[in-house]
């Protein structure tokens, strides 16, 4: 009942589900070109474009730097895995899971201070 309810509030039909794969296939193909020659999507040092790019595909890539909990694959239905086995050797992939691995501030250790952070934010921004 719920799940027909949310179907119908997103208009979630086959149609619309090929069109938004198809959406998804020409951004990667984009992005990957962009990525092709340089380090970050703009300019010379981590921005916002970095950012933003990394928070929207951290659900997708499951970075374990994220403070997210992401339950083990095989909880995944199969049209979740395939879509992230078609998108697994990207370009854009890497790149967001190296803004997390390179540009996501790592937890305070414990045992150097009394303050800890559940999920510190990611590095600066350029401006």
């Amino acid at each position: 009942m719920i799940v027909n309810r949310i179907r119908k509030m997103y208009a979630i039909t086959p149609e619309n589900v090929a069109l938004d794969m198809d959406r998804v296939t020409a951004a990667y193909e984009r992005l990957d070109t962009l990525l092709e020659n340089r380090r970050y999507l703009v300019g010379d040092r981590f921005s916002r474009a970095d950012l933003t790019l990394a928070a929207l595909a951290a659900p997708t890539w499951r970075p374990p730097e994220h403070s997210t909990y992401s339950p083990p694959d095989e909880l995944y239905p199969r049209e979740i895995t395939a879509f992230r086995a078609r998108f697994a050797k990207t370009r854009t992939r890497e790149h967001v899971l190296r803004m997390y691995r390179e540009h996501r501030l790592r937890k305070l250790d414990a045992a150097h201070s009394s303050m800890t952070c559940a999920a510190p934010p990611l590095g600066p921004l350029a401006a």
